[in-house]
Formats: structure tokens, sequence, C-alpha cells
């Protein structure tokens, strides 16, 4: 299959181009960067063209030139979005239905959409602590943030471009952590933060968040997630949440950590949003409809996505960064 992924060589879109090489697909990327550093050995392996995704026409073109059969979309904002909201939902959403819409005039089969459990806003309630009810694709959907709202949007234009012909999916990922983050997503990556500050032996506190259970769920299951979204032969929803299905405390993640790496120096206050977001994103996300529809189940269990984490960025030459 010709696969065009956007935003390829970031920290999630390099695991989900790894994935489609290693299982024999041909991949084009489009991104705003040059740094192929988290592709590793598939580097060499791949077209890589550095385009604007708002470019409708150039984008077009380049999906008819190479008959891509089916499109991962990766490429998003994600910080400054709330100093600049028009700029947000203009690449965020504007540029996702952009790209359905050039997807679909070209002859691409499927669209696969990379969303965020964002698009539940705050999760109370049942569905929050202490009791972490886990929420279903049915769940309300109330997006809060611009990030949030971008989401959403390109969701629901998914459904109507699906009228059309194209198949639609969309992904709903938990929290994310893998190598990378750290440096490209600040203050997103407090696991990263957990492993690379530990790797490096330098003491880590973080002030509030001790109480908070949070679904989490390793990079290279993103990359597998979406891989199975694009080849499976009839998705039967349009939603899937993808996670872990359990819910973590950092302090949990950290001693995962020590089975790795033993000399993890950390402590965190008490309370729940350790993000410090103001919003309660946290929560666990029930991911039976993947199991049971995709036939997605995860790989990676805490020690296994923190041992994966280390042996990539060893593998990759990436060194750890204390913060």
């Amino acid at each position: 299959m010709k696969v065009l992924v956007t935003g390829g060589l970031g920290v999630n879109g390099a695991f989900v181009t790894r994935e489609l090489v290693g299982r024999g697909h041909s991949v084009v990327i489009v991104d705003r960067q040059k740094d192929m550093s988290l592709l590793g050995s598939v580097a060499g392996e791949v077209e890589l063209y550095n385009i604007d995704i708002m470019d409708r026409e150039a984008m077009t073109e380049l999906m008819t030139r190479h008959k891509v059969d089916g499109v991962i979309h990766m490429a998003a904002l994600i910080s400054g979005l709330q100093e600049d909201p028009l700029k947000g939902f203009t690449v965020n959403g504007l540029g996702a239905v952009q790209l359905m819409d050039a997807a679909h005039k070209s002859g691409a089969k499927r669209f696969v959409y990379t969303s965020s459990r964002a698009v539940y806003g705050n999760i109370l309630g049942e569905h929050a602590y202490p009791t972490y009810k886990p929420v279903t694709e049915a769940h309300p959907l109330e997006a809060h943030s611009v990030y949030d709202v971008t989401k959403l949007a390109g969701e629901m234009m998914g459904r109507n471009f699906v009228e059309l012909g194209l198949e639609f999916v969309a992904l709903r990922f938990a929290t994310i952590y893998g190598p990378g983050k750290l440096v490209r997503h600040g203050p997103m990556g407090i696991l990263s933060r957990i492993i690379e500050n530990g790797m490096l032996g330098v003491p880590l506190e973080i002030p509030q968040g001790g109480d908070e259970r949070d679904d989490i769920i390793y990079v290279g299951d993103v990359g597998r997630s979406c891989v199975a979204a694009l080849e499976h032969e009839k998705p039967g929803y349009t939603e899937y949440n993808i996670s872990s299905g359990t819910g973590v405390t950092l302090e949990e993640f950290a001693e995962a950590t020590r089975t790795h790496v033993p000399g993890v120096d950390f402590t965190i206050g008490p309370g729940l949003d350790f993000f410090n977001t103001g919003v309660r994103y946290a929560g666990i996300l029930d991911n039976s409809r993947a199991r049971t529809d995709l036939e997605f189940t995860p790989k990676y269990d805490l020690k296994s996505g923190v041992g994966a984490y280390i042996a990539t960025m060893e593998e990759l030459g990436l060194r750890p960064t204390a913060t």
C-alpha cells in the first residue's frame, strides 16, 4: 500500500512510519522539518517532502502523483493555540479538512485521523477521581481548549467525507509517552522527564498530582494502532479509543522506571491534574471497541514500555535530557 504520513518525522509520526515500513508499505512523508533522527534504520526507505500541509494544491498533486492509497494525518500544532486561536484552528482544523478533500479528490481510499481524548474535555463524575469508570466512545464530547476543539472539528468533518465515499477512522489517544517527547513537546513530557532524569541521576520534583490516575500508552502502540486502522478491511466505526485501558499514578510509573534505572529520585505532591492544565483530562479510556473491531491489543505494559523507551533512545543515539 502507498501511504502518506503527515508529520511522519515527529515524536508520534516517526513510530507510525517505522511500523509502516516494517509491515512492507511504501511511505511518503510530508513534514516541515528535515530531522530524520527518530526514524533510525528506516530513514533511507521513505520519501520526504517539505511541503506545507496548508498548500492544498500541492498536497492534492502529491497524493495524485504518488497514487496514495491511504493517509495517516499526524501533523498538528500542539502549543501556542490558546494565544493564537485563529492560527491554531486554521492549521489543525482547516488543515485537516483540506487534506481530507485532497485525499478524496486524488482517489485515496482511507484517511486515518489522529485525534485525542481531549475531545471529551473535562472528565468528571464517576469517570474521574476516585472511581475512574472507563470512558467509552459514546461519552459526551465537550472539547474545552482550542486544541480540543480542532480535534473534534476534524472528527466531525471526517464523518461528512464518509458520505462522499472516503473511508475515515479517528483514533482518540490516551496520554502518550515516547523518546523525543520531552525535547519537542515540552511541558507535556512529564513521563519522559521521569525516565530521562532517572537515566541521568537527576532528582525530579513535581508539585501536584500524586493522587491522580491516568491512562497512558507507549508510542510504539500508537504506531501499531494507526497501521491497524489503515489495514483493517472494513472498520465498523469512525472513532476508536486507543489506550492501555488501565489507570496508573506517576509514582507507579516511576516505580516501573526504577526496574530499568534503579536511581530514579522522584517525588510528587498530592492532589490531581499533574499537567496543571486546569482541565480534568485524566481518566481511563475503554479500548474494547479497538480490541474487538480493529483487533488492536496494546503490546506494552508499564515495565516493557519504559524498557522500550530506553532501548529505542540507545538505538537512535538520543541523549537523555534532564529538567
